[in-house]
């Protein structure tokens, strides 16, 4: 294989590599959104069950008063019933303080029930608001995370495509230079393989010297840029070059 099939060979694998690159960074956003839906709706969620919690509370606060009022009132009805029967004028005096003591707390336990019957319906309108809320985001957030997930599930099969063609064209890279090829792209952000234009590496923009200039132009032999250790080629000498030759040839 001549230098500039090595550098044609390298420039493709680049290639793959960074289309592969490019969709692991995007892929890289679908589990970070899907965790933001879950939790935005956990969220809402957990808002609903305060209020839904709050609501049972005030609903059974609500019952426990009306029950305790029934009694009392059970309670002074026997007791008015018993004042007929007195004989005794302080038994009779005694006992009906007790009925009007009893019947001023049950108008406290009947403000309380009206305050829980108002707390009550509060929290009916605002859950009842809440659960419309959460019910238009899980529809949307839904829609949206069953989107996320094919659009996951197609990734990786494009992952799994490129990785298999890549496997293919790293079997057309000599071996020394495939090991320098990745020494480079793990130091450089994934870029390995970069252009030379008007006597200047296109990785880092620095002047290359002119004689190895030339003899990059001349795709004389494979060179590296002095400054970034970047693999570097000219573009037109690649652009007649064929590997499918080279592969017929052996």
């Amino acid at each position: 294989m001549t230098p500039l099939q090595t550098l044609k060979a390298l420039v493709e694998l680049q290639k793959i590599d960074r289309k592969i690159f490019d969709l692991e960074k995007d892929r890289e956003q679908v589990p970070k959104r899907l965790t933001e839906i879950n939790e935005l709706l956990a969220g809402k969620k957990a808002e609903l069950s305060v209020d839904l919690n709050q609501l049972a509370e005030a609903e059974m606060g609500r019952r426990l008063a009306e029950s305790d009022l029934k009694a009392e009132k059970e309670k002074i009805k026997k007791w008015e019933s018993r004042l007929n029967d007195i004989r005794s004028n302080r038994d009779y005096q005694a006992l009906s303080r007790e009925v009007e003591g009893a019947r001023k707390a049950n108008l406290g336990i009947e403000d309380e029930i009206l305050r829980k019957m108002q707390e009550i319906e509060e929290l009916k309108a605002s859950s009842g608001l809440k659960k419309e809320d959460y019910d238009q985001h899980e529809a949307e957030l839904s829609s949206e995370r069953n989107e996320l997930e094919q659009k996951l599930a197609t990734m990786n099969a494009s992952i799994d495509a490129e990785g298999a063609g890549r496997e293919q064209a790293m079997q057309k890279v000599d071996p020394r230079w495939y090991q320098q090829y990745q020494a480079v792209r793990e130091r450089r952000m994934g870029i390995a393989v970069i252009p030379v234009l008007d006597e200047h590496c296109q990785g880092c923009h620095m002047g290359i010297p002119p004689q190895l200039y030339n003899i990059v132009l001349r795709g004389e032999g494979i060179e590296t840029c002095p400054h970034c250790s970047r693999i570097v080629y000219f573009e037109q000498a690649l652009a007649d070059v064929s590997l499918e030759s080279e592969d017929t040839a052996s």
